[in-house]
């Protein structure tokens, strides 16, 4: 061990969130990049396997080890800088995603991927391509992800930059430290178009960053992180608005997903012309470089863009709003039984709330508020009883309300000794209402205890199953199978943010088949040949 551990320490360390446990022979918590790298090394040398770990909040038990040595990057965790003209900040792996977003909020931005767990690290983040419930607008982790700098199962140190590196001729041919040469065979498998977090990124063309985002540590240890960000919103609209009817809320949804398909569509067309415009009348201006804002200071930020007069270019065109909806997200009548306590303004014998949140400004705040007011009425949901937010505190007391739900269900399971069977699929959006009703029905027939809520403007649900029993269990197992299956059959995916880990390869191989799981392990036979990073994760 590279530094003394207690024994609860230590036994705390070899679990995750969802208390999968795990063992391992030693304990490695590297400072900087040369004791990762020696750590490495010496593991390579002996043969030793390696598992990577830091926050531990996963649910599908990837950071636990499994045996040999357990590397725990919580000591690299440093913002190392931040460029506000460029939208990109560096870190380390170890850094908390919580404290990446105060540090941003300082400087006016903030890093769209927003997971439930803010104690997760920016490492997990990028190896599991989460995402969280602002991806309705912002998408997952992957869109953010700029370069890595990555230590290889032999110690070297490789670094990837998003478009420096594309697939060819089904291949990624590229130089680590020393001069090694790599021809990194492509997986060749289709994906689902829905939000995924299942398996390693496949499409033609590709870019080699891409491989190892959500590859869930298989791949490589990550040593260093640039992320792009974007500029915090002027002002922010949030609700609740409670249903009595599970069909009204799911309609509203997906009134709501419509909508902001058609304004996503105009906007990006939109952006497509200017940008042609103002290429076209000064193709040659000049680029300022701005350096980069080190460890919090702000000594060095320019308070202009990098292209200047660029509003005054695009304005000659119409102006098209980036669409403000930025998530939209589903409680059932019994999540919110479990949040009454906590929240007794929460109205009685609603079968269902939707909790959206808009981005506006000021100036058009009242304004969106009415136009949401009236989608809420139509939608046969009471103005009275919705819970409304657009200051500051409020617009906090709303986000602890989104994320409360999952410590709820979290602490009933540990007072009652229950176990807990969290589904994480998402399914093409045709398919969804059907979708739902089929899970819910499945469970409602087996007499088993549930609660639902989620990600639905993305497709995307958690149902959470609470069997009281190991027979409950096992049907519980059961039920979470067949809902893979329709879920694939869908044009869905099995793991839409959580990751596979070690607990849900059964389900992994429903999506890509015996072929696609043998083109991932070509991939990482290729990269770690000695197979030590983090096995068991994804397939054996």
């Amino acid at each position: 061990m590279s530094e003394e551990l207690n024994m609860e320490e230590q036994e705390d360390l070899l679990r995750d969130a969802s208390n999968f446990k795990g063992e391992c022979e030693e304990i490695l918590i590297p400072s900087d990049r040369f004791e990762l790298q020696e750590m490495v090394v010496g593991c390579n040398e002996n043969k030793t396997k390696i598992t990577t770990s830091a926050s531990r909040t996963g649910l599908t038990g990837g950071c636990v080890p499994q045996g040999g040595a357990l590397i725990l990057t919580r000591k690299l965790n440093r913002v190392m800088g931040f460029n506000p003209n460029k939208c990109e900040v560096t870190c380390e792996p170890g850094a908390l995603l919580s404290d990446l977003q105060k540090y941003l909020h300082d400087f006016g931005f903030f890093f769209p991927a927003d997971p439930t767990e803010e104690l997760c690290t920016i490492g997990g983040v990028v190896a599991n391509n989460s995402s969280g419930a602002t991806s309705f607008k912002y998408g997952a982790a992957r869109n953010y992800i700029q370069s890595l700098q990555i230590v290889l199962s032999d110690g070297l140190l490789m670094a990837v930059k998003r478009g420096d590196t594309k697939e060819r001729f089904g291949h990624f041919s590229f130089t680590t430290s020393g001069d090694k040469t790599f021809n990194v065979p492509a997986p060749n498998y289709k994906m689902p178009d829905t939000k995924n977090a299942a398996g390693y990124f496949s499409k033609k063309g590709s870019d080699l960053i891409d491989l190892f985002i959500g590859s869930e540590g298989t791949l490589g240890i990550f040593w260093r992180i640039k992320l792009k960000v974007e500029p915090l919103p002027e002002k922010l609209f949030s609700c609740v608005a409670y249903f009595n009817k599970v069909e009204d809320a799911l309609g509203f949804i997906s009134d709501g997903r419509t909508e902001f398909k058609e304004q996503q569509k105009l906007w990006e067309d939109y952006t497509v012309r200017s940008t042609a415009e103002a290429t076209a009348k000064q193709e040659h201006d000049p680029v300022r470089e701005t350096p980069d804002v080190e460890h919090g200071t702000l000594d060095n930020a320019p308070n202009e863009g990098i292209i200047p007069d660029e509003e005054q270019r695009v304005e000659e065109l119409p102006v098209v709003p980036r669409p403000g909806l930025r998530a939209l997200e589903f409680f059932d009548g019994k999540a919110l039984e479990f949040l009454r306590e906590d929240y007794p303004r929460i109205p009685e014998g609603m079968e269902a709330a939707v909790w959206f949140e808009v981005e506006t400004d000021e100036l058009n705040l009242d304004k969106v508020m009415a136009e949401w007011a009236d989608k809420i009425t139509s939608h046969n949901s009471s103005l009275e009883d919705a819970w409304l937010a657009y200051d500051a505190g409020d617009l906090q007391e709303i986000k602890k309300f989104r994320h409360a739900i999952s410590y709820k269900v979290n602490e009933y399971i540990s007072k009652n000794g229950f176990m807990k069977l969290g589904t994480d699929t998402a399914v093409a959006v045709e398919y969804f209402d059907e979708y739902y009703s089929y899970a819910t029905k499945m469970v409602q027939d087996a007499g088993i205890e549930y609660v639902t809520y989620g990600h639905f403007g993305d497709c995307h649900l958690h149902l959470n199953m609470l069997p009281k029993d190991s027979v409950e269990y096992i049907k519980g197992k059961e039920i979470y199978l067949e809902l893979c299956k329709k879920a694939v059959e869908h044009g869905g995916t099995v793991s839409a943010e959580h990751g596979i880990g070690k607990l849900k390869k059964e389900y992994l191989k429903l999506m890509y088949g015996e072929k696609g799981i043998n083109e991932m392990k070509k991939v990482k036979k290729y990269l770690d040949p000695n197979n030590l990073l983090n096995i068991g994760n994804l397939f054996d």
